[in-house]
C-alpha cells in the first residue's frame, strides 16, 4: 500500500536519530532500518512477513551523511513500493552510499555551517547579544538542515531508481560553490571587523582592509580559498589581542 503523509513524517522525525545506534560492523544501517520502518509498515501493511523480512534487509551495513540520509530513505521506499527484488535494492542501497557521503560533506560541513557560523560571529562583532548571536546561527543552521532532509526525502520518493540522475540534476553542487567561498568573503569580513576595534585609524585601515582583500583573494582564486581568507582571519586576530 502508498504510504500515507503521516508515515513520511514519521520517517523524517527518525532520521534524526539515524546515528544514534552506530556501530563499527553495520554503522547507520540500524538506524536506516529505524528510519525506514514507518513506510515499510504501510508498503507490507498485508504481509507481515514481508516487513520483518524488508527490516533485516535495511538494518544491513550502511553509511552516508547524516542530512541526505533521506534521499536513500525515499528512494529505497520507493523501490519496496514498486516491488523490486531483494538483489536488486540490496546493490542500489550500497551504491547511493558514497555519492550521499560526500555531496553531504561538501554541502552541510564545508558549506552550509561554516557559514551560519561565519554569520553569527559578525552579528556578535556588531554588537548583537551572545545569545541573539547563538541563537541565530542555531536558527539559521537547523531551517537549512531540516530543509534538507525534507527535500531529501521527498527527492528520493519521487525518483526511485533514477535518483542519481535527479541529484545531478538539483543544485546542490552550484550551492556549495557558492557558500564555500561566500564564507571566506565572511571570514574577511569577520577579521575586518576585529580590527577595526583596535585604537587608531592606520591599523583599522590597512589591517581591515587587507582581511578584506585577502578575502576577495580567496573568493577569486578557489585553490586557495581556505589558506588565505584563514590567514587573513589569524592575522587580524593576533594585531586585535595585541
Amino acid at each position: 500500500m502508498r504510504p500515507r503523509k503521516k508515515d513520511f513524517v514519521r520517517a523524517i522525525s527518525r532520521s534524526f536519530s539515524i546515528q544514534g545506534s552506530w556501530n563499527d560492523r553495520t554503522m547507520t544501517g540500524p538506524g536506516m532500518a529505524h528510519a525506514l520502518a514507518p513506510l515499510l509498515a504501510r508498503i507490507h501493511e498485508e504481509d507481515p512477513a514481508a516487513f520483518r523480512r524488508a527490516v533485516q534487509r535495511h538494518s544491513r551495513a550502511f553509511n552516508a551523511h547524516p542530512y541526505l540520509a533521506p534521499v536513500a530513505i525515499g528512494a529505497l521506499a520507493r523501490l519496496e513500493f514498486d516491488g523490486e527484488d531483494p538483489d536488486t535494492l540490496l546493490r542500489f542501497r550500497s551504491a547511493l552510499r558514497a555519492p550521499l557521503g560526500a555531496l553531504g560533506d561538501g554541502i552541510a560541513w564545508a558549506g552550509w555551517r561554516p557559514f551560519c557560523g561565519s554569520a553569527a560571529a559578525i552579528g556578535f562583532v556588531l554588537g548583537l547579544d551572545p545569545l541573539f548571536a547563538a541563537a541565530a546561527f542555531l536558527l539559521l543552521y537547523n531551517a537549512g538542515h531540516l530543509a534538507l532532509r525534507v527535500w531529501g526525502l521527498r527527492c528520493g520518493w519521487r525518483s526511485g531508481r533514477s535518483v542519481a540522475s535527479a541529484l545531478k540534476r538539483a543544485p546542490l553542487r552550484r550551492i556549495e560553490r557558492v557558500l564555500v567561498p561566500a564564507n571566506q568573503v565572511l571570514i574577511g569580513v569577520l577579521a575586518a571587523l576585529l580590527v577595526g576595534q583596535l585604537p587608531g585609524t592606520g591599523h583599522t585601515v590597512w589591517w581591515g582592509g587587507g582581511a578584506v582583500i585577502a578575502a576577495l583573494m580567496g573568493y577569486f582564486i578557489p585553490r586557495h580559498i581556505s589558506a588565505v581568507a584563514m590567514a587573513s582571519l589569524l592575522a587580524a586576530c593576533a594585531v586585535w589581542l595585541l
